[in-house]
This record gives C-alpha cells, structure tokens and sequence, in this order.
C-alpha cells in the first residue's frame, strides 16, 4: 500500500530559527515568534540519539536477508529451518565485512539477517563516514532512545477492573470492528512490546523457545501491561471470562524489546525484535507494532532503518499493523508509523462514538490507512488482571486482530472525518 549527518543539519536549522527570532524581536520586542510544535520536536528527538552508536544496513545485493530470497513459507519449522540455515550462512559475511573495515566485533551489539542484513555497533564518526562512503552499504542512522509517549485516559489497574474479568466483556474497540470472530489456528499474531503476561488465563500465549524471546534480558513476560493489553484486544479468549479480542483465542507472541517495566527502548532492540519476527514467522501471521517516535519528514521519506527492516517483514505474506502515534501530530513525521507499502497498515485512533480522537491520535491519510476506537478500551493487564488504556497502540490491534480474522485488508466499516480528510474505519 503504500544519518546522523542529517539530524545534526535539522537540529542546526533549529537553532537558526531560534536567533532568527531574537535578531527580529531586538527590533520588535512584543513580537515573540515561539517554535512550532514540529520544531520543538525536532529539538526533543535530537536528545533521543544516543552517542556513538550506530545502525548500519546492507544493500540486498551484497547480502541477501532471508525474507528476500523470494521463498514463501506455510510450514513453520520448515520457515525455521531455512533461517536459521541462511543466519549461519550470512554471520560470517557480516563478520568478514567488519574485519575488512577493522571494526572490532566487541563494539557490535546486534546483528540483522532476516528482515533486512545489517548491523548496529559503536562507531566513530570517520568510520560512520567511510561506512557511508562504502557501495556495500545502504546506510547509516544514528540510534536512538525510542519512548512510547505516556497513554492518555490511562485509569490505573485492576481497580478498574468492576467485575467484567468474571463476566466476559466486550470492548466497544471490538463491537465497532465486528465483535469477535476467529482465524486460523496455525497463524500467530507476534506482539513486539513489553512481552505479555505469560499465564494470563485470557489469552493464548506462545511461550515456547525461539519463538517466544526477550532482548532485554529475563523471559518474555510483561511487567508493565502495555504488550498484554494489545494481546488482549486483538486476540483475547471466547470463555464467558474477562474479555474477548477480534481474532478470538489466537495464539499471541510476546518479543520483549522493552527493558524491565518500561516503555522505552534503543531503535536498535526494537529491531532485533523485527528481525526476530522475520525468522519464524509464516505467510498469514500479523505483526502488531503498537510503538514509534518523532524523526521528521526527510527520515520517513529517504534511507531508514526501519523502512528496510518493515520492507522485509511485510513480505512474503506477513500482515503488520503500525500506531499511527499519540502525539495530535502528522504521523508522516514519525516512524515506522511513515512506514506505507503493501501489507503494512498505519491506524489512528477515535472514540467509541466514531469520533476522531485529536486529544492524542495523529492525522494525516499520508500515511494513515484505517482508523479504529483506542479510547478507553478494556482489555487485559499483567499479572492476570485487567484495565482500561487508550491510545493509538490499543486501535492498533483491532486491525492487527482483523488482519489475523480476515487474512487479508480489513473491510470499511464507514468514514470518520477530521480535518477534511475521511478516515475509514477498520472492520472484519
């Protein structure tokens, strides 16, 4: 369907504006020009880049990853088997190029050869440079600190929980989709998050290795109930108990790539969870990326890490659902919700009432596709409780449950203007 360098200008161009404004207001003192919103942004997403470390990203044609060797898999342990053969096959390329280019080994914190081929590591700036010079190479981008902005509406935990978890409860997240249906049993929905709670009675978890996985340390198991409020909304039991998701009883994957109870992150872990993803997963499983951050138009519109890694992982037949992002901003400025191409689904969120909810959800149709309800949706926490959340991430797994029910686009289930455009809204 639809590097550092650069970051370094914009943050300048930032700064310009800024004595622009001063020299103009020594001659006009009650003329004060404040920062846009997107160049206060700008501003904060420079503070995100962590120094010195750096995500490098291959030309295909160098080293292939493994989701672009044009095999399409419906056996799982077959998918598994080709992988893990081709990661055996790429490390010691990756490694021979590192050699080559005298970057210790020690200094690489990750390695990429599913969804796209690469890797991330610390780097001076000359070795950025030549890096970027170098005709095997893709590109360069900076890391940086990824954090899912507070969820607003948030009403706390099991305080809230009013008795629904021992009569099932519809969410009217789920109502407006349809209500709850049910898809194959041999396709997952993988969750890249906070993990989920492992032995919530709720949900089907997959907890079986490698499938299950944590890149942050520890098991896959939620501790914050981001992941397992998402798991819950899109796939939640239908068993008289708690709450009942879109794709009914589905098996859900919790990829932690978020550290202990946190909802924060380097770009360079979220990615091991993507290129995880890309190595088990078959044609017909959805992805549910309920997470992203402010980058600017020249990021979402040129070379991204993410771009290439989502490129990889929507191929082959995997469905992946994007946040459109909590921020009342132009999701085209923020990645991977940028992300549009073929079987990548970009959601903003409305109210209950099919109602645009600007009090958080970004706009834009360039690159929204579907808008679902994400305020005050019910559905399950940690610890085997339940909650209400809102936010972008909770209309995002409506369609990631759609996806997985339908196994193919959602339906329109009529329009939601804002701001002269016209949202459709997602249904099974």
């Amino acid at each position: 369907m639809r590097q550092f360098s650069i970051l370094a200008i914009t943050k300048w161009s930032v700064l310009l504006v800024g004595l622009l404004v001063l020299s103009f207001s020594s001659c006009k003192q009650d003329e004060v020009l404040p920062l846009t919103k997107e160049q206060e942004l700008t501003i904060e997403a420079d503070e995100n880049l962590i120094e010195g470390k750096y995500i490098v990203v291959f030309e295909e044609n160098f080293i292939t990853s493994s989701k672009r060797s044009g095999k399409e898999f419906t056996d799982r342990t077959a998918k598994r088997h080709f992988s893990e053969a081709h990661r055996a096959e790429a490390t010691p390329k990756i490694k021979k190029f590192l050699k080559e280019n005298i970057i210790e080994e020690s200094r690489v914190s990750g390695t990429y050869t599913a969804a796209f081929t690469g890797f991330a590591a610390e780097l001076t700036q000359d070795e950025v440079t030549a890096l970027r010079a170098n005709p095997n190479v893709k590109g360069v981008e900076q890391d940086r600190i990824l954090s899912i902005k507070d969820v607003i509406g948030q009403k706390g935990g099991d305080e809230d929980a009013r008795g629904f978890d021992r009569v099932q409860f519809t969410s009217c997240g789920v109502t407006a989709a349809g209500g709850p249906g049910s898809g194959p049993s041999s396709k997952w929905i993988w969750i890249i998050d906070s993990g989920i709670d492992l032995n919530h009675a709720d949900l089907n978890v997959q907890t079986g290795t490698p499938f299950a996985a944590s890149f942050v340390g520890g098991s896959a198991q939620d501790c914050h109930g981001h992941g397992s409020h998402i798991a819950g909304l899109a796939a939640a039991r239908n068993n008289t108990i708690g709450v009942v998701g879109v794709s009914a009883g589905a098996t859900v994957v919790p990829v932690k790539i978020f550290p202990g109870c946190s909802l924060s992150a380097p770009t360079s872990t979220i990615l091991n969870g993507i290129n995880h993803v890309a190595m088990y997963d078959v044609s017909g499983d959805v992805v549910n990326l309920s997470l992203g951050g402010y980058y600017g138009w020249f990021f979402c519109n040129n070379f991204s890490s993410y771009r290439s890694a989502i490129s990889g992982l929507a191929s082959n037949g995997t469905r992946v659902a994007i946040a459109a992002g909590n921020d009342s901003a132009n999701a085209a400025n923020y990645q991977p919700a940028c992300v549009n191409m073929t079987n990548v689904y970009t959601v903003a969120a409305m109210t209950c009432g099919n109602v645009f909810d600007s009090s958080y959800s970004n706009w834009n149709m360039n690159p929204i596709d579907y808008i679902a309800a994400g305020t005050n949706l019910y559905s399950c926490n940690w610890n085997g409780g339940y909650r209400l959340m809102t936010g972008t991430s909770m209309a995002t797994p409506i369609v990631a449950g759609i996806l997985h029910a339908r196994q193919a686009a959602p339906l329109t289930g009529g329009l939601v203007f804002f701001s002269g455009e016209s949202y459709p809204i997602a249904r099974r």
